[in-house]
């Protein structure tokens, strides 16, 4: 997976803990002993133990069609055990987005900090969160994002680390921009390369967004609703489609690798089946 498929550490990590598992629980010493009665009563096992929804079991069923098909391709195993065992259907499952006045509140919320020892971040705050409802990143994607991957003056940045492994441009909102401007005043002179640092002056973590995210959301008055960073990248995208952007142009600010992932953002909207309405 890492030499010939370039798959993220991330990846690796999850088929390995997955693949330990599955091994754990058959205890088998002879992987052609492995039939799919065993892979059933194994996914059948960590659906009740864990909770898992369809799309978690369909995970887990790609990964065991991915090993078993290796083991078979490469003379390991006679028949591949996995072959016949299908994932459970597709659900659509419409994604949660704020609307206009919830974005408006949310992202002046670092204007209504209560909390001293926060405050000197605020302006820090308040571009994370401009720029993802403006940009559409990732949480990681924006993690990752370093000075050298901004140009103020033509005004775009550059993702270099996606999910895809793909890097895409995506030019830069004037809110983004005053915001950047004001933050690059404050930064100077840069000490670090990372565009967004913690309290110890390193890269930013995921578990301070998720909190930075949860206190401003708390303020807002919005907690309850299912609100998570990602539902900002969401509403970018529906909002887009709202003001008429194509699925293409969507699709490649999104940074998606094909037209099905954005094609969920027509459910949001509606856009496409209150057309359908209008000629009758």
């Amino acid at each position: 997976m890492q030499t010939e498929k370039d798959a993220a550490k991330s990846t690796i990590h999850k088929y390995r803990a997955d693949l330990e598992r599955l091994f754990g629980y058959l205890k088998v010493t002879d992987l052609n002993e492995i039939n799919q009665n065993h892979l059933r009563d194994y996914l059948n096992y960590i659906r009740q133990k864990y909770s898992y929804t369809s799309s978690s079991v369909a995970n887990k069923i790609n990964i065991l069609h991915h090993f078993f098909r290796f083991l078979h391709n490469s003379g390991y195993i006679k028949v591949n055990p996995a072959i016949l065992i299908r994932p459970p259907r597709k659900r659509v499952k419409i994604p949660k987005v704020f609307n206009d006045i919830e974005l408006e509140k949310f992202l002046s919320a670092t204007e209504h900090n209560i909390y001293t020892k926060f405050k000197k971040y605020s302006l820090r705050d308040k571009l994370i969160f401009t720029m993802f409802a403006y940009t559409g990143l990732r949480r990681t994607e924006l993690i990752n994002l370093n000075w050298n991957d901004i140009n103020l003056g033509n005004k775009y940045l550059i993702v270099r680390k996606s999910k895809n492994k793909n890097q895409r441009i995506i030019p830069l909102h004037d809110k983004v921009l005053e915001l950047l401007d004001k933050y690059l005043s404050e930064r100077l002179p840069l000490k670090n390369n990372a565009l967004f640092i913690g309290n110890t002056c390193q890269r930013i973590h995921h578990n301070s967004l998720k909190n930075l995210f949860d206190r401003y959301i708390k303020i807002t008055g919005l907690s309850g609703k299912g609100y998570t960073i990602h539902t900002l990248r969401h509403t970018f995208a529906t909002r887009l489609l709202s003001k008429d952007v194509s699925l293409v142009n969507i699709k490649n600010l999104m940074g998606h690798k094909s037209l099905e992932s954005t094609q969920i953002y027509l459910h949001v909207t509606g856009k496409e089946l209150e057309e359908s309405i209008k000629v009758l």
